[in-house]
């Protein structure tokens, strides 16, 4: 049997408002695994694994009663941000996937969400203000049609529905 010893968990802190709880863990080999559990205001939890050398993540929703919710497999790109997503549902069939672009300066700007089959899905763009504040988003259909806004948002950026 494999058993990886853990060398240190260090909790990086503990909200009460939001029940946040950041750990990190560390492997005996020098390819750490960075380990974030949040609990959620609805009661569930989501722990991110973030294994950077190998440009992964796993993002697991868990409910009160500890079964999943959900399941999120990232690639991660050079910057180990999102580059793609795989989006699993409770009985750990694929329901999307989500393509991610990014600005110049690394802001996140546009999510792509795929079929199965790749077709486009939606599009959701990403509004920030003069000073680089998320401010909200747009959602858009697979064809381009516009669906919803946050507040906030006070100009509709367009999506191209071809493109991924």
């Amino acid at each position: 049997m494999f058993r990886r010893a853990v060398r240190a968990l260090i909790l990086t802190g503990l909200f009460a408002s939001f029940g946040t709880l950041a750990a990190q863990i560390e492997s005996p080999s020098p390819d750490p695994v960075r380990v974030t559990v949040s609990m959620n205001a609805d009661g569930t939890r989501t722990t991110y694994e973030f294994d950077a050398p190998n440009h992964r993540a796993i993002a697991t929703t868990t409910g009160k009663d500890g079964k999943m919710v959900g399941r999120i497999r990232y690639k991660l790109d050079d910057a180990n941000r999102f580059a793609s997503g795989e989006v699993y549902g409770p009985e750990n069939q694929l329901r999307f996937k989500t393509l991610y672009k990014y600005d110049s300066n690394g802001k996140l700007t546009q999510e792509t969400q795929l079929g199965a089959d790749e077709s486009v899905r939606n599009k959701i763009v990403y509004a920030y203000d003069k000073v680089g504040k998320q401010i909200g988003y747009t959602v858009y259909d697979g064809t381009g049609k516009f669906l919803r806004q946050t507040p906030g948002v006070t100009t509709r950026p367009t999506a191209s529905p071809k493109k991924k």
